[in-house]
C-alpha cells in the first residue's frame, strides 16, 4: 500500500490483488504458494493489463454500504426473530452484539415503505427469496457460459499469455455488463407486461361485479 505517514493507503489496484489472494486462500492455498503463482504468471506481462484482468475478475458490483440498527428496534420492526434469521440466511443482515447490520439499506427502506401499505415483512421476504433464487440462477448461467467458453477454447486451468490478457479482460467485463443489462431490461419489460395483464383481469372482475350489482340490486 501507499504510505502516508504511518498509514497504509490501499487503492483499487491493491484491493483487487487482496480479493484475488482471498479467493485462493479460501481454496486452501498457502500465502507462499499464492505469491509464487501470481509472481510467476505476471512475469514478463504488461502490468496495466494484468491489473486490469485481476480487477475484472474480483471487482464487486454489489454495494458495500451498510446500516447499523439497535437489535431491539430491529425485533420491533420485523415482528419476530424468524424473519431476522431469514434475512441472515440471505446475507442481508448480520448480528454483532446488540447491533444488527443490514447489508442492503435500500432494500430495508423498501420493506419499511411497503409495510405501511399492509404488507407483512414475512411476505416481502418471501418475494425476495424467490427473486434471489431466480437471479442467482441467471448469474450462475452467465458465469458458467464465460467459463465454458474459455475451457472450450483453451482447456481447464488455462491462464492468458502476454498477448491474451487484454482480450480476456474485455470479454469478462462485457459479459458482466451484458448480464446486468439483460436482467434489468427483462425485469422492466416483464413487469410492464404482467402489470397490463393483471390490470386487465382485475378491471374485468370489477366491471362484472358492478354489472351484477346493477342487475341484482
Amino acid at each position: 500500500p501507499e504510505k502516508r505517514g504511518r498509514i497504509g493507503i490501499y487503492d483499487d489496484v491493491h484491493l483487487a490483488r487482496l480479493r484475488l489472494i482471498d479467493v485462493l486462500l479460501q481454496r486452501g492455498f498457502t500465502t507462499s504458494h499464492i505469491s509464487d503463482f501470481i509472481t510467476g504468471w505476471e512475469n514478463g506481462k504488461d502490468l496495466a493489463e494484468v491489473l486490469g484482468l485481476q480487477n475484472a475478475v474480483t471487482e464487486q458490483w454489489s454495494n458495500d454500504e451498510v446500516v447499523e440498527i439497535p437489535l431491539d428496534m430491529v425485533d420491533e420492526f420485523l415482528g419476530d426473530s424468524d424473519q431476522l434469521t431469514r434475512l441472515q440466511a440471505l446475507g442481508l443482515a448480520r448480528v454483532d452484539g446488540d447491533t444488527c447490520i443490514f447489508t442492503d439499506p435500500e432494500l430495508l427502506s423498501g420493506f419499511s415503505s411497503l409495510s405501511e401499505y399492509g404488507f407483512t415483512i414475512g411476505q416481502l421476504i418471501d418475494v425476495h427469496e424467490r427473486i434471489h433464487a431466480a437471479v442467482d440462477g441467471i448469474a450462475k448461467d452467465m458465469i458458467g457460459t464465460a467459463k465454458n467458453h474459455i475451457v472450450d477454447l483453451h482447456g481447464e486451468g488455462w491462464l492468458p499469455g502476454d498477448d491474451e490478457v487484454g482480450a480476456t479482460t474485455d470479454m469478462l467485463v462485457k459479459m458482466r455488463e451484458l448480464a446486468v443489462h439483460s436482467v434489468t431490461a427483462i425485469l422492466a419489460r416483464t413487469l410492464d407486461e404482467n402489470l397490463q395483464h393483471e390490470l386487465g383481469d382485475y378491471l374485468t372482475t370489477a366491471l362484472q361485479n358492478r354489472n351484477d350489482r346493477e342487475t341484482h340490486p
